[in-house]
């Protein structure tokens, strides 16, 4: 049952992705020069499920199929990049806002790195990579400084609640071994 649940999330988050990302393919793959992937918001998702890595990476393959296969190459793997950095925050730091904002660090950095190349560099254009990736730099900071960083910290207050109340759960629903008579003594009046 457990596979079947990871493999669920995963897609469910690939599904989400790829959605989000068709959606809101105007403020995506406009002619713009900053450009505001909504889908972006998801990448904050490896610091809470190992599963959301491939999910995201799925996602942004198949968002990814609208443009050209550089992007489709080179952004796909730049997300899987971020996606296992992301994940690695969220093993190091357990709790706390400074994991929620330390983990939406890396699709920043890694998309302003990298998305730029396929654009610039292996367009025949090197001398713009700085000021494009500035660029995807602004554009990824904001998508995630407005959207992914609330949602990490309204998930994360989410997962605390629902993680607390399931224990209580458990505790209150375990029998408890003292009030439990035991067989063949005698009661005590």
């Amino acid at each position: 049952m457990k596979i079947a649940k990871i493999v669920a999330r995963a897609g469910v988050i690939a599904a989400l992705y790829t959605g989000l990302t068709y959606a809101f393919a105007f403020s995506s793959f406009a002619t713009w020069t900053v450009q505001f992937r909504i889908s972006e918001v998801l990448t904050i998702l490896p610091l809470f499920w190992g599963e959301a890595v491939v999910g995201l990476w799925v996602g942004c393959l198949l968002g990814n199929l609208i443009s050209a296969p550089l992007d489709i190459a080179f952004g796909s793997t730049a997300t899987l990049v971020a996606a296992l950095l992301t994940f690695v925050i969220g093993r190091l730091l357990r709790r706390g806002r400074l994991r929620v904002i330390l983990g939406a660090i890396p699709p920043v950095v890694v998309n302003a790195l990298v998305v730029p190349l396929t654009f610039t560099v292996f367009a025949g254009a090197p001398a713009a990579y700085p000021l494009q990736s500035l660029f995807v730099f602004l554009g990824q900071l904001a998508v995630l400084a407005v959207g992914g960083v609330p949602f990490g910290l309204g998930l994360t207050r989410y997962l605390t609640r629902y993680r607390a109340k399931k224990s209580d759960a458990k505790t209150l629903s375990a029998p408890d071994p003292l009030a439990a008579e035991t067989p063949g003594r005698d009661k005590k009046e």
